[in-house]
């Protein structure tokens, strides 16, 4: 059991070459025009920064404590977010990740110098309020949240405390603004389990603001008595209430520049009008409706074990788009007609349906249906075998003219409990379909063969899933499955075309 509780902790599959080639290319021109960016933030807060850092260098932008100042910070953003990511459980870092937590926590970081120092220059604003109650309006509840929306939880509190440290610093380093930081930031995050839409993620916020009112109030009591009470209270509260338009506004464009797929996006992508969906139903009917039931499965397994529900019912909407243009090679597609395979020799009907997964993964690309999903459609099968034309190829194997290796399919194998959950209903699905009008009993055992030589074959030996785990999915999809397989009663002769 010790491999289903997370025995690879390579926290991506392998990609074509063009595929790695374009996300390279991308992540370096992103890592380019943040530090372009840091840069030239760098220069104009260079004098206040580094004060003394430049030497003799000090009447024009010194340098040498930028470049100081950016090492360290690259570094312990480094080794904090390295760690996290070989030891805490559920935080697996790709590049991308790495990438795009640094530029949050060094944006967050001149955010939090822009609202302390250039608010209170502005008279309308300014006038009687103690420059330091400008802290409790730094926007950390709204990245927190936006993390937690794109990546995970764990990793939201981890960058939640990183990034507190770096604005604190912005902040001149002070008590108050630190520990407000980790609160709100923490508060922000709590706060946004499950984000379908936006209304729930402006509700997210609307129910940040009175944590952070009270925790900016009461810091500003404790640390600096009642003269700035009221006007922390305040900040903290408008800095609640932004934390969700301002976490819908940066998030298409993080959806965009690397890659992610958020619950909002998903629901969106989840919508019969997408024309990829349209393409799926129109040229491919079984294949679509085979789809939905799937979708269905899947989501009533993660309900039951507290994984993604919308992510793997609108991953398994798409899991099958590599089926588009080769319809009539699967079963699902061939109704009323012939079994094209039995034409075909068993090593050509191989090379046919495992091509679907890798023209898959194409498809969601050339459509930009985000990471998430485009892994899901690469690791549905993961490495399982091809039982139907293994039979057929039987005599090759044993005339040394093939290997049961040739017809597994390429993998990787699920590296997430939305993959696994995906790969046991799409099995679990095709299965009881394929009995007619099975009763409950037969839709049980069914379902538990199938995921017992699954779980045999080892294809679940790289996904966070227990054995409770799989007995509660198990159920879920037995369940659903009995109640949409269940045989109809006859009509008599004269009833027949009636509703029912």
């Amino acid at each position: 059991m010790s491999g289903l509780r997370s025995a690879n902790r390579s926290s991506r599959p392998p990609e074509n070459g063009a595929s790695t080639r374009g996300r390279s290319s991308r992540l370096l021109g992103l890592s380019l025009g943040s530090a372009a960016v840091f840069a030239v933030l760098f220069y104009l807060w260079g004098q206040e920064l580094f004060p003394r850092a430049a030497g003799r260098w000090g009447g024009t932008f010194p340098f040498v404590g930028a470049v100081a100042l950016t090492l360290a910070v690259a570094l312990f953003l480094t080794e904090w977010f390295g760690f996290a990511g070989r030891e805490v459980r559920k935080v697996r870092l790709a590049a991308r990740d790495f990438i795009f937590l640094c530029s949050l926590a060094l944006l967050l970081f001149f955010a939090a110098k822009a609202v302390i120092d250039l608010l209170a220059e502005v008279p309308a604003v300014g006038r009687g309020v103690p420059t330091r109650v400008y802290a409790y309006l730094i926007p950390i509840p709204a990245f927190a949240m936006l993390v937690r929306v794109l990546i995970n939880s764990e990793t939201s509190i981890l960058f939640t405390v990183a990034a507190s440290v770096l604005s604190a610093a912005a902040a001149s380093g002070r008590w108050p603004a630190l520990l407000f930081l980790l609160l709100s930031g923490t508060a922000g995050a709590a706060r946004a389990r499950r984000v379908p839409d936006r209304y729930r993620m402006l509700m997210a916020g609307v129910q940040t603001a009175p944590v952070c009112a009270i925790a900016a109030a009461t810091l500003e009591y404790s640390f600096h008595g009642g003269g700035g009470v009221l006007w922390a209270g305040i900040f903290g509260c408008v800095n609640g209430l932004l934390s969700g338009p301002i976490a819908l506004a940066v998030m298409p464009v993080a959806e965009y520049a690397f890659g992610y797929a958020s619950d909002i996006r998903l629901m969106e992508l989840a919508g019969t009008g997408h024309p990829l969906l349209s393409r799926l139903m129109m040229e491919t009917p079984g294949t679509f409706h085979h789809s939905v039931v799937v979708g269905t499965l899947a989501e009533a397994g993660a309900h039951a074990i507290g994984a993604n529900p919308v992510l793997c019912r609108v991953a398994a909407l798409y899991h099958d788009i590599g089926k588009l243009g080769k319809a009539q090679y699967f079963s699902e597609n061939q109704a009323g007609t012939a079994n094209i395979h039995d034409g075909m020799t068993p090593g050509l009907s191989r090379a046919v349906i495992l091509s679907h997964v890798k023209e898959g993964v194409r498809i969601a690309g050339e459509y930009r249906l985000g990471d998430r999903i485009t892994e899901i459609i690469a690791q549905h099968h993961g490495t399982s075998l091809l039982y139907c034309f293994l039979d057929k190829a039987r005599p090759m194997i044993l005339d040394r003219k093939a290997s049961e290796e040739m017809f597994r399919y390429p993998g990787p194998k699920p590296k997430t409990r939305e993959a696994a959950i995906i790969m046991l209903a799409d099995a679990a699905e095709a299965a009881v379909r394929s009995l007619g009008h099975p009763s409950p009993q037969e839709v049980d055992e069914t379902v538990t063969s199938i995921i017992d030589r699954i779980y045999l074959d080892g294809q679940l030996n790289e996904c966070d899933l227990t054995l409770r785990d799989l007995h509660a999915v198990g159920r879920a999809v037995s369940q659903v499955l009995a109640a949409v397989s269940h045989g109809r009663v006859d009509y008599p002769e004269a009833g027949k075309g009636a509703a029912g």
